[in-house]
């Protein structure tokens, strides 16, 4: 007969137990800084196509945006812009569309800070994307702008 050697240590079982009680009380009392909007403003917000252009949006910020804007959107001291609570995205979100197919240039003034860090351009991004990408950015964190259209955006890169 094989002894168990949980069964020859008791306190190593109990250890185990206690260990794992306090790591997934550890995990449960985090907070998810990426989105400090809740869920629920999210989906008393948007409706259900929304949410899934939401969370499209989410994964596409972190493969497009995140490096530079980080994760939870704060920018990059002086050098790049937020984009949390950002006016001038907020005040011409779907105008914003442009700036991600085709990138920024030059000195911009974001929540009175002049920013001057050239941004490149999305060109393989398609006007869906772009509508999910925005719907993102204008709904996270602490942004509460609502859903992004596909039509307005293919109306913005046209202009």
């Amino acid at each position: 007969m094989v002894k168990s050697k949980m069964n020859t240590y008791p306190f190593l079982k109990g250890f185990c137990l206690l260990f794992g009680l306090v790591l997934l009380a550890a995990c449960q009392s985090g907070t998810d800084k990426t989105s400090s909007t809740s869920t629920s403003s999210i989906q008393d917000r948007l409706d259900n196509k929304e949410i899934k252009y939401f969370s499209n949006g989410k994964r596409l910020y972190t493969q497009y945006c995140a490096n530079c804007h980080m994760e939870d959107g704060e920018g990059l001291g002086k050098l790049i812009p937020p984009l949390n609570k950002a006016d001038y995205l907020l005040k011409d979100v779907v105008g914003a569309a442009k700036i991600i197919a085709h990138g920024q240039q030059g000195e911009i003034m974001v929540n009175n800070i002049q920013y001057n860090q050239p941004m490149p351009g999305y060109s393989n991004l398609n006007a869906n994307q772009i509508a999910e990408l925005l719907t993102y950015i204008s709904n996270a964190w602490d942004n509460a702008y609502g859903p992004v259209e596909v039509n307005d955006v293919k109306k913005a890169l046209n202009k």
